[in-house]
């Protein structure tokens, strides 16, 4: 494999640590790797305007590296919800949860009826949930995640073909059941303050809901928001 190639896959690649790398500030760097509590409320706490933007929920196939992480034995199909989580109208992150099939719904009552409410929400005053360690990787444009991505975020497609979007995931269990959680960072994150600390999310904090839009994922060709906006 030429070196070029091979570099590329290395940073690509899923790790117990996120590396050293000159284009991942110590602003993004404290988004990535601090706190272990919901990035959501500290995305909330970093913002004057907050919103999930569901971009789909649906049975599909879930990608290769992904299927053995939530216990399959076979690539089958799984639940897939992706989301766009929007900071004073600017994507800030890209979610991509993959949910176990198998008993989803008693396992994840929520998941039915979460619309365009956070993941985080429901998981982070749940007792019963535990989160295993998280797992780091840097996405160069040609990973399955980007793609997904440049499929809604026209945009991100244009940053120069070097450039990485840091990533990290972790497993979620909760009974017998396992969710795979993603979340990519966008450039906005590069230059907003990543706080300190964040109240954590609870009953009484309460995340907006775009009228009409909380049971119903974006229709084929619809756009949801321009990189810029």
């Amino acid at each position: 494999m030429p070196e070029r190639s091979a570099a590329r896959v290395r940073r690509c690649q899923w790790s117990g640590h996120l590396p050293f790398d000159t284009d991942i500030s110590a602003n993004l760097r404290r988004w990535i790797t601090g706190d272990d509590g919901s990035l959501t409320a500290r995305l909330v706490a970093a913002s004057s305007r907050f919103r999930v933007s569901r971009l789909s929920q649906r049975m599909e196939m879930p990608m290769p590296d992904e299927w053995r992480e939530i216990g399959l034995g076979a690539r089958v199909p799984a639940l897939v919800r992706d989301v766009l989580l929007v900071c004073d109208n600017v994507p800030a992150v890209y979610g991509h949860t993959v949910v176990y099939p198998h008993r989803a719904r008693r396992d994840w009552p929520f998941l039915g009826g979460l619309g365009d409410r956070p993941l985080g929400g429901a998981l982070f005053v749940d007792p019963r949930v535990r989160r295993e360690p998280f797992q780091f990787a840097r996405l160069l444009p040609h990973h399955p995640l980007r793609q997904r991505l440049h499929r809604v975020l026209p945009a991100m497609g244009e940053l120069a073909w070097e450039t990485m979007l840091p990533a990290r995931r972790s497993v979620f269990r909760r009974g017998q059941g396992l969710m795979l959680v993603t979340e990519v960072f966008l450039p906005d994150l590069a230059t907003r303050r990543a706080p300190r600390a964040a109240p954590r999310l609870g009953a009484g904090m309460q995340i907006p809901v775009r009228p009409g839009r909380e049971h119903h994922p974006l229709r084929p060709g619809e756009r949801p928001l321009a990189a810029h906006e």
